[in-house]
């Protein structure tokens, strides 16, 4: 077992941890946000989309913390470099949930295309919520456990993997519509559908910046 002690570095896990727990709270407003579009609930949209902003404002603002740290202490180069990988990878995955809330919002698309793909998005939407809670699993382990933390980070893609057969799903659904409703929703819900893997894809790149971190540490 791999344990880090120092309050640098304690000060660095605590503030990676919180931005996972934004991360989680961000990807369960998106799948509210998602259900009142699906349901053309402008209340429930907008509210949600203001609450992703807040939260992803703080992540951003996390994300300065984080890297002041690595950069202003006396870490190991390797140890710097998947710190900041990792630390990129939970920035960019939360810039990926606010683009898929601002592309499902932006207008109503054709009601169709909503009810044909209703239960698959919400399955998305439940396995993003899925690795989400998995992220935080994984992060929280790392200053204690890393070996625990890269198993939680496997099934984190797993879960990516799962998410891809979904992508897959969706995109085959969309396109089947293509005679039956209008250029721009098939547009705006393929962003869409790209958007949600793009939040999938970049958990899955935190969890490679473990690995990278682990085989150091080992080396």
């Amino acid at each position: 077992m791999i344990k880090f002690k120092l309050n640098k570095e304690e000060e660095l896990f605590s503030k990676l941890v919180k931005m996972g727990e934004d991360l989680k709270l961000a990807c369960e407003t998106l799948r509210q946000l998602f259900i009142g579009a699906l349901n053309n609930d402008e209340d429930v949209v907008n509210s949600s989309l203001v609450k992703i902003k807040t939260i992803t404002e703080r992540i951003a603002m996390s994300r300065e913390e984080i890297l002041s740290i690595i950069y202003g202490g006396a870490f190991l180069p390797d140890f710097k470099e998947a710190m900041v990988m990792l630390t990129q990878a939970l920035y960019q995955t939360s810039s990926a949930i606010k683009d898929s809330g601002r592309a499902i919002s932006s207008r109503r698309p054709a009601e169709k295309c909503l009810v044909n793909m209703r239960e698959s998005i919400l399955s998305y939407l439940s396995t993003i919520n899925e690795a989400a809670d998995r992220l935080v699993n994984m992060l929280s382990k790392l200053s204690t456990n890393i070996a625990e933390a890269l198993k939680v980070g496997k099934e984190i893609q797993m879960l990516e993997r799962s998410g891809d057969e979904l992508k897959d799903l969706l995109i085959s659904k969309l396109y089947s519509m293509e005679k039956d409703i209008d250029i721009i929703t098939i547009l705006q819900m393929r962003d869409v559908i790209f958007f949600l893997d793009d939040i999938l894809d970049f958990m899955e790149d935190a969890t490679l910046s473990i690995e990278v971190l682990y085989a150091t540490l080992k080396s």
